[in-house]
Protein backbone atom coordinates (compact mmCIF):
# COMPACT_ATOMS: atom_id res chain seq x y z
CA UNK A 1 0.00 0.00 0.00
CA UNK A 2 1.22 3.48 -1.12
CA UNK A 3 2.28 6.16 1.96
CA UNK A 4 -1.04 9.11 1.37
CA UNK A 5 0.72 12.21 0.02
CA UNK A 6 -0.02 13.67 3.91
CA UNK A 7 3.32 11.82 4.92
CA UNK A 8 5.34 11.88 1.55
CA UNK A 9 5.31 15.56 1.35
CA UNK A 10 7.80 15.86 4.95
CA UNK A 11 11.15 17.83 5.51
CA UNK A 12 14.06 16.89 6.53
CA UNK A 13 16.17 18.21 9.33
CA UNK A 14 17.00 21.38 9.42
CA UNK A 15 14.05 22.35 7.41
CA UNK A 16 11.41 20.27 9.38
CA UNK A 17 12.43 23.34 11.83
CA UNK A 18 10.83 25.97 9.39
CA UNK A 19 7.13 25.16 10.67
CA UNK A 20 7.71 25.59 14.57
CA UNK A 21 9.74 28.38 13.22
CA UNK A 22 6.92 30.15 11.28
CA UNK A 23 4.29 29.61 14.12
CA UNK A 24 6.91 31.44 16.55
CA UNK A 25 7.02 34.15 14.66
CA UNK A 26 3.19 34.33 14.05
CA UNK A 27 2.98 34.20 18.06
CA UNK A 28 5.70 37.19 18.16
CA UNK A 29 4.13 39.73 15.50
CA UNK A 30 0.13 38.95 16.63
CA UNK A 31 1.05 38.91 20.79
CA UNK A 32 0.75 42.29 22.06
CA UNK A 33 -0.91 40.83 25.14
CA UNK A 34 2.20 38.90 26.05
CA UNK A 35 4.02 42.74 27.28
CA UNK A 36 0.76 43.17 29.57
CA UNK A 37 1.72 39.87 31.42
CA UNK A 38 5.37 41.41 32.28
CA UNK A 39 9.10 40.24 31.59
CA UNK A 40 9.15 38.06 34.64
CA UNK A 41 6.15 35.64 34.71
CA UNK A 42 6.34 35.73 30.37
CA UNK A 43 9.43 34.22 31.55
CA UNK A 44 8.07 31.76 33.99
CA UNK A 45 5.80 30.63 31.10
CA UNK A 46 7.93 30.29 28.66
CA UNK A 47 10.04 27.67 31.12
CA UNK A 48 7.00 26.34 31.96
CA UNK A 49 5.89 25.67 27.92
CA UNK A 50 9.44 24.01 27.65
CA UNK A 51 8.35 21.70 30.96
CA UNK A 52 5.25 21.22 29.01
CA UNK A 53 6.56 20.20 25.66
CA UNK A 54 8.66 17.21 27.20
CA UNK A 55 5.20 15.96 28.53
CA UNK A 56 3.56 16.51 24.76
CA UNK A 57 6.47 14.94 23.31
CA UNK A 58 6.58 11.95 25.31
CA UNK A 59 2.66 11.19 25.07
CA UNK A 60 2.84 12.11 21.28
CA UNK A 61 5.89 9.43 20.44
CA UNK A 62 4.30 6.66 23.00
CA UNK A 63 0.72 6.70 21.93
CA UNK A 64 0.45 8.23 18.30
CA UNK A 65 3.31 7.24 16.52
CA UNK A 66 3.55 3.83 18.70
CA UNK A 67 0.17 3.43 18.31
CA UNK A 68 -2.36 5.23 15.54
CA UNK A 69 -2.33 4.74 12.11
CA UNK A 70 -0.98 6.50 9.67
CA UNK A 71 1.88 7.74 12.24
CA UNK A 72 2.83 4.87 13.74
CA UNK A 73 3.67 3.37 10.02
CA UNK A 74 5.90 6.19 9.11
CA UNK A 75 7.23 5.80 12.56
CA UNK A 76 7.92 2.47 12.34
CA UNK A 77 10.13 3.18 8.92
CA UNK A 78 12.31 5.44 11.31
CA UNK A 79 12.63 2.75 13.84
CA UNK A 80 13.92 -0.04 10.84
CA UNK A 81 16.21 2.87 8.99
CA UNK A 82 17.29 5.06 12.30
CA UNK A 83 20.25 5.69 10.38
CA UNK A 84 18.47 7.71 7.38
CA UNK A 85 17.86 11.69 7.81
CA UNK A 86 14.63 12.11 9.96
CA UNK A 87 11.77 13.66 7.44
CA UNK A 88 8.50 15.26 9.57
CA UNK A 89 5.55 15.49 7.76
CA UNK A 90 4.69 18.96 6.87
CA UNK A 91 0.96 18.03 7.55
CA UNK A 92 1.88 16.52 11.04
CA UNK A 93 3.95 19.77 12.13
CA UNK A 94 1.63 21.73 10.97
CA UNK A 95 -1.29 20.17 12.99
CA UNK A 96 0.93 20.01 16.02
CA UNK A 97 1.73 24.27 15.89
CA UNK A 98 -1.45 24.92 15.55
CA UNK A 99 -2.44 23.47 18.07
CA UNK A 100 0.64 23.96 20.66
CA UNK A 101 -0.25 27.97 19.63
CA UNK A 102 -4.05 27.69 19.48
CA UNK A 103 -5.34 25.75 22.50
CA UNK A 104 -3.46 27.90 25.21
CA UNK A 105 -5.13 30.83 23.78
CA UNK A 106 -8.56 29.23 23.35
CA UNK A 107 -8.54 27.69 26.77
CA UNK A 108 -7.60 31.22 28.46
CA UNK A 109 -9.84 33.18 26.51
CA UNK A 110 -6.79 34.54 24.56
CA UNK A 111 -5.60 35.75 28.06
CA UNK A 112 -1.18 37.68 28.37
CA UNK A 113 -0.53 34.20 29.31
CA UNK A 114 -1.30 31.91 26.41
CA UNK A 115 1.39 33.36 23.92
CA UNK A 116 4.50 33.31 25.60
CA UNK A 117 2.97 29.70 27.03
CA UNK A 118 2.55 28.58 23.47
CA UNK A 119 5.98 30.46 22.77
CA UNK A 120 7.53 27.87 24.98
CA UNK A 121 6.27 24.40 24.07
CA UNK A 122 7.42 25.71 20.50
CA UNK A 123 10.85 26.01 21.72
CA UNK A 124 10.39 22.89 23.11
CA UNK A 125 9.23 21.27 19.78
CA UNK A 126 11.96 23.38 18.21
CA UNK A 127 14.73 21.58 20.72
CA UNK A 128 13.28 18.30 20.45
CA UNK A 129 13.35 18.12 16.83
CA UNK A 130 17.23 18.95 17.39
CA UNK A 131 18.43 17.00 19.79
CA UNK A 132 16.25 13.82 18.04
CA UNK A 133 18.77 14.77 14.90
CA UNK A 134 21.73 14.77 16.97
CA UNK A 135 20.72 11.60 18.90
CA UNK A 136 21.04 9.78 15.21
CA UNK A 137 24.64 11.81 14.34
CA UNK A 138 27.24 9.30 14.88
CA UNK A 139 29.65 12.16 16.36
CA UNK A 140 30.65 11.97 19.26
CA UNK A 141 29.06 14.06 22.00
CA UNK A 142 29.11 15.26 25.55
CA UNK A 143 28.01 13.73 28.50
CA UNK A 144 24.47 14.41 28.52
CA UNK A 145 23.98 13.38 24.65
CA UNK A 146 25.61 10.89 24.89
CA UNK A 147 23.41 9.41 27.84
CA UNK A 148 20.64 10.75 26.02
CA UNK A 149 21.59 8.52 22.86
CA UNK A 150 22.27 5.34 24.46
CA UNK A 151 18.09 5.73 25.80
CA UNK A 152 17.05 6.34 22.76
CA UNK A 153 19.24 3.75 21.40
CA UNK A 154 17.58 1.22 23.90
CA UNK A 155 14.51 2.28 22.46
CA UNK A 156 14.91 1.95 18.82
CA UNK A 157 17.23 -1.01 18.79
CA UNK A 158 15.84 -3.36 22.26
CA UNK A 159 12.59 -2.34 23.33
CA UNK A 160 10.66 0.67 21.70
CA UNK A 161 8.05 -0.11 24.84
CA UNK A 162 10.63 1.95 26.58
CA UNK A 163 12.79 5.27 26.25
CA UNK A 164 9.75 7.30 25.10
CA UNK A 165 11.41 10.82 25.71
CA UNK A 166 14.58 12.94 23.66
CA UNK A 167 14.93 15.40 25.68
CA UNK A 168 13.91 14.38 29.05
CA UNK A 169 13.46 10.70 30.72
CA UNK A 170 11.23 12.57 33.30
CA UNK A 171 8.09 11.37 31.94
CA UNK A 172 9.95 7.97 31.00
CA UNK A 173 10.24 7.23 34.84
CA UNK A 174 6.93 8.87 35.98
CA UNK A 175 5.18 6.15 33.59
CA UNK A 176 7.24 3.51 34.19
CA UNK A 177 9.13 3.47 30.73
CA UNK A 178 12.71 4.36 31.45
CA UNK A 179 15.15 1.43 30.34
CA UNK A 180 16.93 -0.44 32.41
CA UNK A 181 20.14 1.37 34.07
CA UNK A 182 23.16 0.77 31.45
CA UNK A 183 25.74 -1.67 32.35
Amino acid sequence: MAEPWTLRLALAYPASLAVPCAGLVVLAISSQSTAAAGPGLAAVLVVAGLAAWTLIEYVLHRWMLHGIEPFQRWHLAHHRHAGVTIRVPVLFSVLLVLTVAGLPALISGGSAYAAPLSAGMLLGNLLQEAVHHRLHDTRPAGRWLEARRRLHGFHHFCDERRGYGTVTDLWDRVFGTLPPPHR
